[in-house]
């Protein structure tokens, strides 16, 4: 019997996450709502809900559950053999419509303190498991409190309502479901498989195969203040030795990197200076077409390497994102300052130029081809 608690009208959710936290400790399946559609879940430390969880996904057409995770750094815990290349599209991707195939077969993984019959029903018949970090904000939650793993139903046709998700499931079953009204989505994830840095598309989905490229590319973002000289600068040198060292890979548009810039107190949509488009004419390339971009959240966040061009900046980064202060880095490998040249004379954005041109000589050659993603 299905008990149905509605997300939308409820005095305090939190009540209802913890209800939904309790059901799965105890072993029961609750239905959850994600941005695509919604899920049938149980805890992966209670074999027989996962056994439900099973039948019914069989009743459905699927041929195997999935194992949601937390984050794309806990991933690591459950395939600790993954490829640079899936733990980098993984960060990139989740939580989001891309699920992940991946082996299962290392010998430490977490996987191996689960019942048999668990793994068994979550992996195909190449032992391989797909591997999910879903949108929604109760999700998210609910994979916060509760400890050990979820395993998930996904649903093979989108599921808009929580009468569709629950109305497969046997009259015994014992259910939670949280109604969060319609589901709007597109489509059903897409899911890919990442062998060592070959990617694959195991089934069609929200995520185009160009998207997959998109979101997949190795990118290094420069930055200083108003985005209208050093780091554009440096962008327009980088691109240029990114076609070089990347060949045809570059000319189809499928090139596996990009390099983007942006200014921490950037307006947006102001032109190159003309000092820089006169200096970096000399390096064989152009910002004839360059229009300011403001730093922002999803820039930082799908960066892989960041190159601030002073202290300044890589303090207003780190400041804002310390989570991500890893990645963020002064462009002059000893750690000098590029000064402004806005509002000098040519000659002092050419001595600029020069120097962000040793400077990008020096990372593109220090780039991380292991994790580069070459989609088939």
């Amino acid at each position: 019997m299905t008990k149905i608690l509605d997300w939308r009208k409820s005095d305090d959710p939190r009540d209802i996450v913890h209800l939904a936290v309790q059901a799965l400790a105890e072993g029961h399946v609750v239905a959850l709502p994600s941005n695509y559609s919604y899920l049938l879940v149980a805890s992966g430390l209670r074999p027989k809900a996962v056994e439900q969880l099973r039948k019914s996904s069989q009743r459905s057409g699927e041929d195997s559950l999935a194992l949601l995770v937390r984050s794309a750094d806990e991933t690591l815990d459950y395939f600790p053999d993954i490829s640079p290349a899936a733990r980098r599209l993984a960060r990139k991707a989740w939580p989001g419509p891309v699920m992940l195939s991946i082996q299962n077969s290392h010998a430490s993984s977490v996987l191996r303190c689960l019942e048999n019959s668990v793994c068994e029903s979550m992996q195909d018949l190449n032992h391989r498991i797909q591997v999910w970090q879903p949108e929604h904000l109760v999700l998210e939650h609910v994979c916060r409190l509760l400890s050990g793993p979820l395993v998930c139903c996904p649903a093979r046709d989108k599921a808009s309502a929580i009468a569709e998700r629950v109305e497969s499931l046997q009259d015994e079953d014992s259910v939670l479901a949280i109604d969060d009204g319609e589901v709007i989505s597109p489509g059903m994830p897409t899911v890919v498989s990442i062998d060592k840095n070959v990617g694959k598309v195991v089934r069609n989905g929200i995520v185009s195969q160009q998207g997959l490229r998109q979101i997949s590319q190795w990118t290094v973002l420069f930055v200083c203040t108003g985005n209208t000289c050093r780091s554009p600068m440096a962008q327009a040198m980088m691109e240029r030795k990114i076609k070089a060292k990347f060949g045809p890979l570059a000319a189809d548009g499928n090139c596996p990197v990009a390099a983007l810039s942006a200014g921490v107190s950037a307006y947006g949509g102001d032109k190159a200076s003309h000092g820089a488009l006169a200096a970096i004419r000399q390096f064989g390339t152009t910002l004839d077409d360059h229009q300011s971009t403001q730093l922002n959240a999803a820039l930082v966040e799908q960066a892989d390497l960041i190159l601030a061009m002073g202290q300044r900046h890589r303090h207003v980064i780190v400041s804002q994102w310390p989570s991500l202060a890893s990645k963020v880095h002064l462009i002059s490998p000893d750690g000098g300052e590029i000064s402004d040249p806005f509002g000098g004379p040519l000659e002092i954005y050419q001595k600029c130029a020069q120097q962000l041109d040793q400077h990008t000589d020096y990372w593109i050659d220090r780039l991380d081809t292991e994790s580069l993603i070459q989609w088939s």
